[in-house]
């Protein structure tokens, strides 16, 4: 492979544009941004000002490529990827990088700063905690009756995963405190 075709290196954020793209073209931006939104997924770049952006760097860096839709006055273009933008796609899906192994997780850092917390407030903020992730369980499911995404299966096995080991990890801690507060 020579340079000229050594595939584009990806973020992560970047990587979930273009894959999205993707998998529903052709689509337009405002689609894109609109799918981003109605994620439950915290993750993903929710923000119309954020992708608009990305979507013409991708055209201009000949990832995708847009065709206007006839008969728009407004001029909307409906967006593909392009052989480019599949072979950095690609290289993209095969690389793994230690921060998607295991990637930074807000509760488990807050919970390293309980000393600053009474013992009643950690356990509420434990109950707290729980009754959120509860929640969002029930937004995924929402989410994915409504989804017709192929692999989608996957997708939300691996999200209902990670929120039932989440919430077996603050059953531990929650029981961990209760333990404690009963033998002071």
């Amino acid at each position: 492979m020579t340079a000229q075709e050594t595939p584009q290196t990806l973020t992560d954020h970047e990587g979930s544009l273009l894959s999205l793209v993707h998998r529903l073209q052709p689509i337009t931006a405002y689609k894109v941004a609109k799918f981003y939104q109605e994620s439950p997924v915290a993750s993903v770049n929710k923000s119309m000002g954020q992708v608009y952006p990305m979507i013409n760097r991708f055209s201009k860096e000949g990832l995708i490529e847009g065709r206007q839709i006839e008969d728009d006055a407004r001029g909307t273009e409906v967006w593909r990827t392009t052989d480019k933008g599949e072979v950095a796609l690609k290289a993209w899906l095969r690389e793994f990088k230690p921060a998607q192994l295991i990637p930074h997780d807000t509760l488990g850092t807050k919970v390293l700063s309980f000393g600053l917390l009474t013992h009643q407030e950690r356990i509420d903020w434990v109950l707290e905690a729980k009754a959120e992730l509860e929640k969002k369980q029930a937004e995924l499911e929402d989410y994915n009756e409504k989804s017709d995404q192929p692999f989608q299966a996957y997708a939300h096995d691996n999200a209902t995963g990670i929120l039932r080991a989440r919430m077996d990890w603050l059953d531990r801690v929650l029981f961990d405190l209760v333990k404690s507060s009963a033998g002071s």
